[in-house]
């Protein structure tokens, strides 16, 4: 990133934050470029724009992560860790071969049904 650039992304930043209390944020620079990207793309027309998109994900995120169904989680991993030893066990098979194998199951009952 340029000093041009990077002076832009910290008055485009100081912008926004002119309405709140002063905070002093350092971002790495995977962060600095996803944000540059971000912008560069068109999508957002501005940071402002960026950073409240981001903020709506956030609240959305939250009010609908399947973080907070632990039921869930711990049903998935369940099935996750039984489908684990059943391949283990029982070797597993690629993904052509059981597509075929799945075919032809509906070939017989099609074949049957006539």
């Amino acid at each position: 990133m340029t000093r041009n650039e990077e002076s832009l992304l910290k008055l485009e930043i100081f912008s926004v934050l002119q309405l709140l209390p002063i905070v002093n944020i350092t971002l790495k620079p995977e962060q600095v470029e996803i944000i540059q990207q971000k912008l560069q793309s068109g999508r957002y027309k501005t940071f402002e724009d960026l950073l409240a998109q981001t903020f709506q994900f956030l609240n959305d995120w939250d009010e609908y992560s399947l973080t907070e169904d632990a039921d869930w989680i711990e049903s998935t991993r369940k099935k996750v860790d039984e489908a684990i030893a059943s391949l283990e066990a029982n070797g597993g098979s690629d993904g052509e071969t059981m597509i075929n194998q799945m075919l032809d199951k509906f070939r017989q009952a099609r074949e049957s049904q006539q």
